[in-house]
């Protein structure tokens, strides 16, 4: 099941965190939400990430905090698809 707009239920294991990618990459916290802000406008929402509303998805949050996916301060956790979070590697690649 693919996740539905506005961070509707769904399996979100092959889906990174925006902390998930700044560890990968070996980023000071935020690099990611910065890149993901500038691409913004190529990203389609409940496709290329979901934002899990706290209000409606607090739930899902816990499960992903506990499993240390998130940073400890995120209110409203955005995941990437894979095809996006390919899209931010290559951006934040140097060169």
């Amino acid at each position: 099941m693919s996740p539905s707009k506005s961070g509707g239920s769904g399996d979100y294991s092959g889906w990174l965190s925006l902390r998930e990618l700044d560890t990968e990459l070996g980023l000071d916290k935020g690099s990611s939400f910065r890149a993901f802000k500038r691409l913004l406008p190529r990203l389609l929402e409940g496709r290329d990430f979901v934002v899990l509303d706290h209000q409606n998805h607090s739930a899902e949050a816990a499960k992903l905090h506990a499993a240390g996916r998130l940073y400890r301060s995120s209110v409203n956790p955005v995941l990437l698809a894979p095809t996006a979070a390919a899209l931010l590697r290559d951006s934040l690649a140097p060169g």
